[in-house]
């Protein structure tokens, strides 16, 4: 059989942009370096779908160890679905019409068969869903005589108890009937993808929201380097809809605008500059008593299957702390790492209380999940300060030329500090923590200080007047 034009992931990516597939089937090296956020993702769709294998024990793994081996294992498939004996297929390998797919679980049941695909999520997105109806359309190709397909994805709701209970982890939800209204949809999307592949050159897609929805395309610093840096794609004032009707417009400057600060971000994008409301910027901070001001910074882990007692999917907890304290005499910082097998409430509030007793004020870059925690540290000192600084910013409208209305601290750092040294991403730390706490928790911990005296160092730089343009 002659090799695939289409997988799963690159069926997603035709949905999304037509430029997009053919760059990443024609112009690999084109493509953006994938963030550690997104490399977390994948690692952890993985596990899970791994993980739920263990409710349909027994199977066969037909996982190809690489592309070379896709089309054996192909054929190894639609032999093991001939032998009675087996009865569950893990990562059924499948082609029909030039579309390749996996599928993560398939089942006997009597003379037909229940296909199973495994989503990390706690929820079932309209991705979720087409990648789904592709998978129906090749299995239906293939004549597999189908009891069901189904969705696995995770229950928010599920707790924890003595031990892991994969029927209530897991929600299913049947879309075979789906799949089979969109049959003809579906072959319309194939036939397009297909007719872009066999294109010379890449299609003329102009660029516009769906750079970034249903997902960040690994392809925006190529399609967007003609993208002037001060240009008004980068107005945080306006919605990316907005942006991208003036952008496609061809005009760098509204005729009427009713936001008095976006004129005032428009002539500070003129001027390749970042934006700030300063006056805003002070007042919001004279709420917060700034006479002794300890920086946080807080590791936090987000598991999409509990592996602690009485927790939740996803329910945050907290790895590691750095608390620094610039304002003693001598500069002051101080950790506290989760060594228990628990989410160790009590340990942190501790922890916490005594950082407040020399502090005014505890100031974190962004909220995140920090209210999540806080609600499960019974002990805390209910009088502690807390000053989100990333909620200053965007109180006062704050705007930075080629960054989007949402940034990291990392992001932020880059732009203002360019002569510095990135900090090393949070999923990496999480990672170093996870895999061996003993050997990586003093790394860990550096790195983590290294956040503290980045925000200090932020929060210096905007607190000075004459920083607005």
């Amino acid at each position: 059989m002659a090799k695939h034009l289409l997988s799963k992931s690159t069926y997603i990516k035709s949905l999304q942009c037509q430029k997009a597939l053919y760059l990443h089937k024609k112009r690999p090296f084109l493509r953006d370096k994938m963030s550690a956020v997104q490399l977390a993702k994948f690692r952890r769709g993985t596990a899970v779908g791994v993980l739920a294998r263990d409710l349909f024990p027994g199977g066969i793994d037909m996982t190809p160890k690489s592309p070379s081996q896709y089309q054996a294992k192909r054929d190894e498939t639609l032999l093991a679905l001939q032998n009675p004996e087996i009865t569950t297929i893990y990562e059924a390998v499948f082609q029909y019409d030039e579309v390749l797919i996996m599928l993560d679980i398939l089942v006997r049941e009597g003379e037909k068969w229940r296909a199973i695909e495994v989503k990390s999520s706690r929820g079932l997105s309209d991705t979720y869903r087409q990648d789904a109806f592709l998978q129906y359309y090749v299995l239906r190709g293939n004549d597999i005589p189908m009891i069901d397909f189904e969705l696995f994805y995770i229950n928010e709701e599920y707790v924890l108890k003595d031990q892991l209970n994969l029927q209530e982890l897991f929600i299913s939800e049947s879309i075979m009937n789906q799949a089979e209204e969109a049959l003809e949809l579906t072959v319309i999307k194939i036939n397009k993808a297909k007719e872009t592949l066999q294109l010379t050159k890449s299609p003329e897609v102009p660029i516009g929201t769906h750079c970034y929805k249903p997902y960040p395309c690994d392809f925006i610093g190529h399609c967007w380097k003609n993208v002037p840096q001060n240009s008004l794609l980068y107005l945080s004032s306006e919605k990316l809809e907005q942006r991208f009707e003036w952008y496609n417009q061809g005009t760098e400057l509204p005729s009427q605008l009713e936001n008095k600060y976006l004129f005032e971000q428009i002539d500070a994008l003129k001027h390749n500059t970042f934006y700030l409301n300063h006056g805003i910027f002070l007042s919001a901070s004279d709420s917060f008593d700034l006479s002794k001001p300890t920086f946080l910074k807080l590791l936090i882990h987000q598991a999409a299957v509990p592996t602690v007692q009485g927790t939740k999917p996803y329910q945050p907890i907290v790895l590691a702390v750095c608390a620094y304290q610039p304002h003693n005499q001598v500069q002051q910082d101080f950790y506290w790492n989760n060594t228990a097998e628990s989410p160790d409430y009590e340990g942190l509030a501790d922890f916490l209380n005594q950082i407040w007793q020399e502090s005014s004020c505890l100031i974190v870059y962004e909220n995140n999940t920090l209210d999540a925690v806080i609600e499960k540290l019974t002990g805390l000192n209910p009088e502690i300060q807390w000053l989100i600084f990333n909620n200053l910013l965007q109180q006062a409208n704050f705007m930075l030329p080629a960054i989007e209305e949402t940034f990291e601290q990392n992001t932020l750092q880059v732009q203002i500090f360019p002569e510095g040294k990135p900090l090393k991403e949070e999923s990496w730390l999480l990672k170093d923590l996870l895999d061996n706490p003993e050997q990586n928790s003093s790394k860990v911990n550096f790195q983590l200080l290294q956040y503290c005296k980045s925000l200090y160092r932020l929060y210096q730089y905007f607190l000075k007047p004459e920083i607005n343009p």
